[in-house]
């Protein structure tokens, strides 16, 4: 039925918020981390669920197994080295805990600023909210060799003392992260390359017995496997234990046939329904049946919803996100749910017309047409219209209406594009 039915609802778009508002609380896990260091955390507020069975004891350093393999050889690592690893990123959860995300120069700083918070302590006399320069730029030095592009972002400021500032507390978890070692190589300078299988699980549906499941590949367990991580890093002594230090930490989408569409390079046309296809090939429009086609994904990665307007279905996949529903209820018996909305927070590789998250407003804005055709509106079939304006003193949104589809772009602080929106606008 496609947007033919689509286009037949009416008097919905009131009610929109209700698909935002349950679909925005699933899609924030931004990026990455790297691990917490007593020295400098303390003792984190730990809200991940404790394992069925305690990991026990990391193994040291120096005692790092590689199985079945040379220097510089991709292997199968042997089961003491998953165990290790394992033991390590669960002992260490501020790491991963909320954000997991790729470090390299297109990393959003807010990512950046929030793995410092999460993984130091305020100094004493301080607020909770509060780290110094020092606190944020030795943690990021240790794990990942870096120091902050800047210290006021998106969710950070100074204060007049020279602090670090977040906007609250933050000691809420909404996800367990687990990462299972499934390839390992000696580089021969004392660093290792790994590959990890990432698991993603919402707290409230954390199971008791996870742990031992993971370890032992159960199947069941793979609906939670949602990418993969490379990592190359070096073991650093730290007293008795070790630490893992990062020169490289990138998020890999699942094994699949994906690809952002075709480019447009001209950037006086107007945007066209055929860009805005996802990563994964889903565009507006499209059943629930059709969309499952393409990613592929197990059962339980569907998140089905009702109530007495329409039936919904969520799903969260590298990063993109899709909201499917039915027609209104009280206007039609068709039980085909269409893809309404498509939200891009965590992926960052182009999305279209070469843009990505973290992209800079200037960069951004250039690649669209201006304006308003006289005598057209938001949302009017065939109409194309593009809007710029600025709320919050510090952010601003760029608005693209093509007809039946609107492109929402948020820029946060430093005006870099923090994350975007496609949906339909007839509903």
């Amino acid at each position: 039925m496609g947007m033919t039915a689509v286009k037949k609802w009416n008097s919905i778009k009131n009610k929109k918020s209700k698909v935002w508002c349950g679909c925005a609380s699933l899609l924030i896990v931004m990026l990455l981390s790297a691990c917490t260091n007593p020295a400098l955390s303390g003792d984190q507020t730990d809200n991940t669920p404790p394992p069925s069975e305690p990991p026990g004891v990391s193994a040291p350093a120096q005692d790092t197994p590689v199985s079945n393999g040379t220097e510089h050889e991709a292997t199968q690592p042997t089961a003491p080295a998953v165990q290790k690893y394992y033991n390590y990123f669960v002992d260490h959860h501020t790491l991963v805990d909320n954000r997991v995300f790729t470090i390299n120069e297109n990393t959003l700083q807010d990512d950046v600023i929030y793995f410092a918070f999460m993984n130091t302590e305020p100094a004493e006399g301080t607020s909770a909210n509060i780290r110094t320069q020092k606190q944020v730029d030795d943690v990021l030095m240790k794990y990942f060799g870096i120091k902050p592009k800047r210290y006021s972002t998106g969710i950070s400021s100074m204060t007049a003392s020279g602090d670090v500032q977040m906007g609250s507390v933050i000691e809420d978890v909404i996800r367990v992260h687990r990462l299972l070692l499934k390839q390992l190589t000696d580089n021969g300078n004392g660093s290792y390359s790994a590959v990890f299988k990432l698991y993603q699980i919402q707290t409230d549906r954390v199971l008791p017995d996870l742990d031992r499941r993971i370890l032992e590949g159960d199947p069941g367990m793979e609906v939670y496997h949602t990418q993969d991580v490379k990592a190359t890093f070096t073991e650093i002594p730290e007293g008795e234990s070790y630490y893992l230090k990062f020169s490289e930490f990138t998020l890999i989408p699942r094994e699949g046939p994906f690809a952002s569409p075709p480019q447009e390079t001209d950037y006086l046309k107007k945007v066209s329904r055929d860009e805005l296809k996802s990563f994964h090939g889903l565009a507006i429009g499209m059943t629930l049946d059709e969309a499952k086609k393409l990613l592929k994904l197990p059962e339980g990665a569907y998140e089905y919803r009702e109530d007495s307007y329409a039936d919904y279905t969520l799903v969260n996949a590298d990063g993109w996100s899709y909201t499917f529903r039915t027609l209104p209820k009280e206007k039609s018996d068709d039980k085909n749910q269409y893809l309404m909305a498509i939200n891009i927070r965590d992926y960052l590789d182009v999305i279209f017309r070469d843009i990505k998250l973290g992209d800079a407003y200037e960069d951004v804005i250039k690649k669209f047409p201006s304006g308003q055709e006289e005598g057209q509106l938001p949302g009017s079939p065939d109409s194309y219209f593009t809007r710029d304006y600025r709320f919050a003193s510090t952010l601003h949104n760029v608005d693209i209406f093509t007809g039946d589809v609107h492109i929402a772009m948020l820029f946060g602080r430093y005006d870099t594009l923090a994350w975007a929106d496609i949906y339909s606008t007839d509903y």
